[in-house]
């Protein structure tokens, strides 16, 4: 659990879409936005993570992105099945979707606006991590800095993730029914995605645990899903990011290949590209302090 304290509340946006949010640390601090990845609530970012910086001095911002946690649960006809969209994106072929990443972008920037921000440093993971990426490129004067971690340029020509990945990503969770089984779920996810440096039992108990708590949607993971396949490659808006960037990840991640990273980071102007040996898709506690020196590194080279 945090031993800082955390401000939560709720913004609607001029959209109609309502975001959940937190914030820690001095209200008056420079603002770190926190954007996590597919399928996975706000609660996913680490506590020790996140108190570390607000010890720092930031005020530390997460947020639930519309489709998952307490925020905004969307319904849109499926027009395509999940297999069918990851051939369709392979392909290059046009999907039909209720909204793509460029709308979360826009979900980003009503949240710094709802509260009041005129400027903040960026941190996104995963499908996150393409959403800060985008915001950077498209909203340059409202980001300060960019950290990306095990993301990519979300091109269709990198390589595509390990067999056991993408029957994750792709299986339907019909055998979920229970916070018990959501929690053997979590276990399951991390031995597949994760790569090999430890995880705390107790934590991950306690964050899938908590997740099941506030609510799951698969439909809103789906249309997540589609949402990345129908945004296509982020490259032109890298090119047009302005800021100090960062771009970390795992030299083991099964899921969004190391070549991910490196693409985004080849495409950011002056990016920094940094490669944590033996992790995967995960956050592990021993790299925790590590990423957090990242942040706030990048954080310092915008001055």
């Amino acid at each position: 659990m945090t031993s800082t304290p955390v401000r939560s509340g709720e913004l609607q946006l001029p959209s109609g879409i309502t975001l959940c949010y937190d914030d820690r640390g001095p209200e008056q601090g420079t603002p770190l936005l926190f954007i996590m990845g597919l399928s996975c609530q706000m609660v996913f970012w680490p506590e020790s993570l996140l108190d570390d910086l607000a010890a720092r001095g930031y005020r530390v911002i997460r947020f639930d992105n519309r489709d998952v946690g307490l925020s905004s649960r969307l319904r849109f006809p499926q027009q395509h099945s999940p297999l069918a969209a990851v051939a369709r994106a392979t392909l290059g072929l046009r999907l039909k979707v209720g909204y793509t990443l460029h709308d979360m972008v826009d979900d980003t920037i009503g949240l710094l606006d709802g509260l009041g921000i005129e400027r903040a440093h960026l941190i996104g993971v995963s499908m996150g991590g393409m959403i800060a990426q985008l915001t950077a490129g498209k909203f340059p004067q409202r980001v300060l800095s960019l950290t990306s971690i095990m993301s990519s340029n979300n091109s269709r020509w990198l390589p595509l993730p390990s067999l056991g990945a993408l029957k994750l990503l792709l299986a339907p969770k019909g055998n979920i029914r229970t916070r018990e089984d959501y929690i053997a779920y979590g276990f399951e996810f991390i031995s597949t995605i994760g790569g090999t440096l430890p995880w705390s039992r107790a934590l991950l108990e306690q964050t899938f645990g908590q997740s099941w708590d506030r609510g799951l949607y698969p439909r809103g993971i789906q249309q997540q899903l589609f949402a990345i396949f129908a945004t296509g490659d982020l490259t032109p808006w890298l090119k047009r990011v302005q800021c100090p960037a960062t771009v970390i990840h795992g030299s083991v991640d099964p899921l969004i290949r190391p070549a991910g990273g490196r693409a985004s980071a080849r495409h950011i102007r002056g990016a920094k590209l940094v490669i944590i040996p033996n992790m995967g898709h995960d956050l592990p506690d021993p790299v925790l302090p590590q990423i957090a020196d990242l942040i706030d590194e990048t954080a310092r080279r915008a001055g």
